[in-house]
C-alpha cells in the first residue's frame, strides 16, 4: 500500500512538474490563457465530440473481439465499462490500471476469456501504432529536410514486421497447442487461457477490422488537435498534425505520469517545433484537446459501481 502510494505520489509529481514547467517556461502562459479562453465553441464541441467518437470506437473494438468468444456483453455495457475504465486509468497505472477495471466489470463472463480479448486489443493496438508512427516518420521526412528520420523509419518498419509476425505466430501457436495437447497434458486455467487467446487465430477478417479501425482510431486524435487549432485560429496543415501527435500520445504510454499528461504535452511541444510552431500555440492545442477527451469521459463519473455491470451481464446472460 505504501509503495502504491509512493508510486501514485512521485507520478503526480511529474505531471504537474512537466505541466508548470511548459507553461510557465516553456510557453507564454498568459498568452496559453489567452487562446485557451478564447477557443472558438464550434471548435471545441467538435473536439469533444470527436474525442467521444474516439473512445466509441475503442468500445466498439472491444465489443467485437468480446462476440467473437460469444461473450454475451451488449454494445452499451461495452461502451459503459470502457468509458469508466478510461477515467479510473487516468490515475491508475497507465494502460494495466485501466485494463484491470475492464476484467473486474465482467470477470463473471470469465476471466481468461476477458484478458485475452484485452491481450488481442493491446498486441493489434501496437502494430497499428507503428503503422500510424511509420506514417508520422514519412511525413515528419518530408516537412523537415535537414533532420534525419529515414533511419527512424526503419527501425519502425522493421520492428512492426517483426511485432505482426510475432503476434500471428503466437496465435497459430496458441491454437496449435490446445488442440494437440491433452486436457490433462496442462493446468486447467493455464489451457483456459492459451486457448481463449488461441480462439481468435480462426478469425482473421475480424483481427483485420481491428487492425483497420486501430489505425482510424490513432489517426482521429490527429484530426480532433487539427479541429482545436482551426478553434484556435492557428493554421497548421492537418499533414503536420498527423506527423506529430500520433508519437506524442504513444509517448504517454510510457508510466510515469498521471494519464500520459505532461508527457505528451512535452513531446508535441518538442515535436511541433520542429516544423515551425511555437511552443505556445502547440501547448494550447494539447491542452484544449485534453479538456476535451476530459470533458468526454466525465459522463463516466457518475458510473458509481463496475458491480452494476456485472449484474447487467448476468442478467443479459440469462435472457439469451
Amino acid at each position: 500500500m505504501a509503495s502504491s502510494t509512493t508510486t501514485m505520489a512521485m507520478r503526480l509529481a511529474v505531471t504537474v512538474g512537466l505541466l508548470l514547467i511548459l507553461v510557465f517556461l516553456v510557453a507564454d502562459p498568459r498568452e496559453v490563457w489567452t487562446l485557451i479562453t478564447n477557443v472558438g465553441l464550434p471548435a471545441m464541441i467538435g473536439a469533444i465530440l470527436l474525442s467521444f467518437l474516439d473512445r466509441i470506437i475503442m468500445a466498439y473494438k472491444w465489443w467485437l473481439l468480446l462476440r467473437a468468444r460469444e461473450l454475451t456483453v451488449t454494445l452499451w455495457m461495452a461502451v459503459r465499462c470502457y468509458l469508466a475504465s478510461s477515467l479510473y486509468g487516468l490515475v491508475l497505472p497507465v494502460t494495466v490500471g485501466a485494463d484491470a477495471v475492464r476484467v473486474l466489470a465482467f470477470r463473471n463472463l470469465g476471466m481468461m476469456e476477458i484478458t485475452a480479448s484485452i491481450v488481442i486489443e493491446r498486441s493489434l493496438g501496437v502494430i497499428a501504432m507503428g503503422t500510424v508512427g511509420l506514417l508520422s516518420c514519412l511525413l515528419l521526412a518530408r516537412a523537415m529536410i535537414e533532420v534525419e528520420v529515414r533511419s527512424l523509419a526503419l527501425w519502425l518498419t522493421v520492428a512492426m514486421i517483426a511485432g505482426t509476425a510475432l503476434f500471428t505466430a503466437s496465435l497459430w501457436l496458441a491454437d496449435r497447442w490446445t488442440t494437440t495437447r491433452s486436457p490433462a497434458a496442462a493446468p486447467s486455467l493455464i489451457r483456459k487461457a492459451v486457448e481463449a487467446y488461441g480462439h481468435y487465430r480462426r478469425h482473421p477478417v475480424l483481427l483485420t477490422v481491428f487492425y483497420l479501425l486501430s489505425v482510424g482510431e490513432s489517426l482521429l486524435s490527429a484530426v480532433i488537435a487539427y479541429v482545436v487549432a482551426i478553434g484556435l485560429g492557428v493554421p497548421l496543415p492537418l499533414y503536420v498534425l498527423v506527423a506529430t501527435i500520433p508519437i506524442a500520445l504513444a509517448s504517454a504510454r510510457l508510466p510515469i505520469s498521471l494519464g500520459g499528461f505532461g508527457v505528451q504535452e512535452a513531446s508535441f511541444v518538442f515535436l511541433a517545433g520542429l516544423v515551425g510552431v511555437s511552443s505556445t500555440n502547440a501547448l494550447t492545442i494539447m491542452l484544449i484537446a485534453d479538456i476535451a477527451m476530459l470533458i468526454a469521459l466525465l459522463p463516466s463519473a457518475f458510473e458509481t459501481s463496475m458491480l452494476t455491470l456485472r449484474r447487467q451481464a448476468v442478467k443479459h446472460n440469462g435472457e439469451q
